[in-house]
């Protein structure tokens, strides 16, 4: 990997981050995550659970749009087919020997697999017929979650550095 394409997937990768940290910023200005709580969803209230789930969704989307970025750029391999989401997820957990590093650990990926079927499902239904019990379990995962994504990414980028300088 050139030092070039290197940079490109490192501004790529920090691009969707700044996103996820708007939507992180999003869920605590709208009272949804805060200091050491998990708040409790209003019952009933299906615009706020549209609100939620849509925010939810868009992490996941970034989520994919970073994995997609080093499929793309780096593996040169985007998976195909009806279960390509699943596969590029589990992609990203392969060390591809002399080409990258895992890009997360399978227990990142096991994290963020959650919101990818949430993320089928939001777009499949309705937006009344959201499951708060859900949407809460995925808020109650969301900073664990996104600090271990974090973490693995930094990893990431810090070893695909050095195979950039070699």
């Amino acid at each position: 990997m050139t030092r070039k394409e290197y940079l490109l997937v490192q501004a790529k990768i920090a691009g969707e981050l700044a996103n996820i940290e708007q939507l992180e910023r999003e869920l605590v200005t709208h009272g949804f995550l805060g200091k050491g709580r998990t708040p409790l969803l209003p019952n009933g209230d299906s615009f706020q659970l549209r609100a939620l789930g849509s925010v939810l969704h868009d992490f996941y989307v970034a989520v994919e749009n970073i994995f997609e970025a080093i499929a793309s750029e780096i593996d040169e391999s985007i998976p195909s087919g009806p279960s390509w989401h699943i596969s590029l997820l589990k992609q990203m957990t392969l060390v591809v020997p002399e080409l990258r590093p895992a890009v997360i650990a399978k227990t990142t990926a096991a994290k963020l697999d959650k919101y990818r079927a949430f993320r089928h499902v939001f777009r499949n239904v309705y937006g009344f017929n959201l499951d708060s019990d859900r949407l809460q379990d995925l808020l109650a995962d969301f900073p664990a979650t996104l600090a271990a994504l974090r973490s693995d990414l930094e990893a990431f980028l810090k070893e695909l550095a050095a195979l950039a300088s070699d």
